[in-house]
Order: structure tokens, then C-alpha cells, then sequence
């Protein structure tokens, strides 16, 4: 789902499971509030940051341990939403909605088989879930189940739901059968092959004898480590040179080089590692981040332009709320 449509489908989702729930404190309720509020405009990170506010102020309050589950798994912290979601369940709240959240962090993780059990779990629970079925397919899909199990439950999720048309559509289109080719697509194939063979090594030659290419587009300015405060600063200043996402992900690049002293992608590795969005926690390589770095990049590395920050304004504001939460 794209972000405004997921956001939307996590609110509606919490604005149903959480109306039985047991009254919270004036506290957990102006913070879950506010999350909620955040989620629904794409503030990713601020929403977890009220989420945890809300859990602080009620430890066991299933309400807000379902908001910081929704809030994490938005903002990429899948071990966050994944506690939260663990705390909950054990807390008495919604099984199905908690089994959901968990099934989505434990997917996130890379942790197939957990997601695919939570998934069934809250299928047995619930039948009529499309939510649940949704959390199956995107399981099944992820382990290479057969495409056919996986359509079919995309589809129940639909036809259960209607928020998970668009989900459904695009599984279709990723999920049908290909033509069989017949005896040109091999060299075809071949082809295509080495033309990306070719250009990799090119791109690599390239990186190696520039390593400045690496940062081509927007960039801090200077050269050298930076404390988090200063990087902060001279972030926020150049924070108009990067109007949409693509240029707000190149600025959180050079954001990272300067914070860690290194590239987020090692040159052997920089396209395919650029492409699926991984690079190494920046909290495991410089000591005195913020607290909550990590979830930042992974919002401003994201591989989908979707989820990232839209500008360099709001990658600026965003990391500012780290370095400084008394002035969010």
C-alpha cells in the first residue's frame, strides 16, 4: 500500500479494536491521541515518539502498546513493534490485531516463518479478518510459497476488506505466470545479463577512482566526522537543496558518512545494497547518536521514495527531534 493509504488503513484499523478496550489515563489517551494524529499525516517518527510516551505512561495499557506497534512497524523499528506487539498480546488486548502487528514486525525482520505463524494464528482466531489474511499472503509471498496460496489470500483480504484492493492488484501483476519464451530469450536474457555485468564494473571502476561520486547531489557541506548537534545544524542548512525524495535520500547518504566516518554501502556492494535499502546501524558504529538513529535512516534510506521523508526540510526536522526532543 502506498504510505497515505497504509496510514490510513493503520488508524481505521486501531480506531476499531481499541473502542472495547478499558478506559486509559488522561496521559496514555493525549498521547495516543497525538500518535495517531502524526500517523495519519506520514510522520512515521513522531508518531512512534508519542507511542512510547503513551506506553511510559501506561506500561500495560493494550491501547497504546497496539499504537506503538502500529506506530514502530510504520517507522521500519520492527523489533519495537514486535515487543509491543508481544507485550500486548500478554497484556490481554485485541489477539487478533496484536497476532497482525507481530505477523507485520516479524516479516520485517526477515523472520518469515514467525510472520506466517502469527498470520494463521489470527486466521484461526478470526476468520473473517481480511487484515489477517493479508498478513498471510505477504508471508507466503516472502517465503516463495506458491504464487497461487499466496493470490488466493491476497484476494480473500480483499474481499474481506476493501482497503487491501490496491494490495491484491499489485500482487497479481507481481504473481502471474510469465510467458514461456521460446529459443531467442536465453540470448536475450544472456544479454541483458552482461549488459548489467558491464555497467556494475563500470559504476565500480568509477566509485573507486571517485570516491566523491558517491556523493553526487546534496551533501553536508565540509569534510570529516560530526557530532550529531552540528550535524544537525548544517543539515537544517542544507536542507533546500533537497526538494523531493530522491535528493532527501542522497542528503541522509552524506548525513550518515558523516555521523559514522563511513559510506552506508561499501563500494563493492553500493548498488545492490542501495537498491534493497541495507546498510549497517549507524548506533553500531559511532558511539553518542540519538537515540532512535537508526529508525531515522532507515526511514531515509528506504529503497521506496514512498516511505521516505519527502523533503529535505522534514529529513531535517525529523533529525533535529532526535538531537533535541524538547524542541518537537
Amino acid at each position: 500500500m502506498t504510505m497515505p493509504l497504509r496510514a490510513a488503513a493503520l488508524v481505521f484499523l486501531l480506531a476499531g479494536t481499541v473502542r472495547a478496550a478499558p478506559a486509559s489515563s488522561p496521559r496514555v489517551e493525549d498521547a495516543i491521541r497525538e500518535s495517531v494524529l502524526r500517523l495519519a499525516a506520514g510522520d512515521v517518527l513522531g508518531a512512534e515518539t508519542q507511542a512510547k510516551a503513551a506506553v511510559a505512561a501506561g506500561p500495560n495499557d493494550p491501547r497504546a502498546l497496539q499504537q506503538l506497534a502500529l506506530a514502530a512497524n510504520a517507522a521500519l523499528d520492527f523489533a519495537a513493534a514486535e515487543d509491543a506487539a508481544t507485550r500486548g498480546l500478554a497484556a490481554g488486548g485485541p489477539p487478533v490485531a496484536f497476532l497482525c502487528l507481530r505477523s507485520e514486525a516479524r516479516a520485517g525482520k526477515g523472520d518469515g516463518a514467525g510472520a506466517l505463524a502469527d498470520a494463521q494464528s489470527a486466521i484461526a482466531a478470526d476468520p473473517g479478518s481480511g487484515q489477517a489474511f493479508l498478513r498471510r499472503a505477504v508471508a507466503e509471498e516472502g517465503l516463495g510459497r506458491p504464487a497461487a496460496d499466496a493470490l488466493a489470500d491476497y484476494k480473500r483480504a480483499a474481499q474481506l476488506d476493501v482497503r487491501f484492493g490496491a494490495d491484491y492488484d499489485g500482487a497479481r501483476e507481481r504473481l502471474r505466470p510469465r510467458p514461456r519464451g521460446r529459443g531467442w530469450t536465453l540470448p536475450l536474457v544472456l544479454a541483458a545479463a552482461a549488459a548489467a555485468v558491464a555497467a556494475w564494473a563500470l559504476r565500480r571502476r568509477a566509485l573507486r577512482a571517485d570516491p566523491a561520486a558517491r556523493a553526487a547531489g546534496p551533501s553536508l557541506p565540509g569534510a570529516g566526522r560530526l557530532d550529531a548537534a552540528t550535524a544537525a545544524r548544517l543539515l537544517a542548512d542544507a536542507a533546500a537543496s533537497a526538494p523531493g525524495p530522491d535528493e532527501t535520500r542522497t542528503l541522509a547518504e552524506s548525513l550518515y558518512e558523516r555521523l559514522t566516518g563511513r559510506a552506508p554501502y561499501p563500494v563493492e556492494t553500493v548498488l545492490v545494497d542501495r537498491n534493497l535499502g541495507r546498510f549497517a546501524a549507524p548506533s553500531s558504529l559511532a558511539a553518542g547518536l540519538p537515540v532512535g538513529v537508526d529508525g531515522f535512516f532507515l526511514r531515509a534510506l528506504n529503497p521506496d521514495p514512498e516511505r521516505r521523508f519527502r523533503s529535505g526540510a522534514e529529513l531535517a526536522g525529523a533529525f533535529r527531534s532526535l538531537v533535541d526532543p524538547a524542541v518537537d
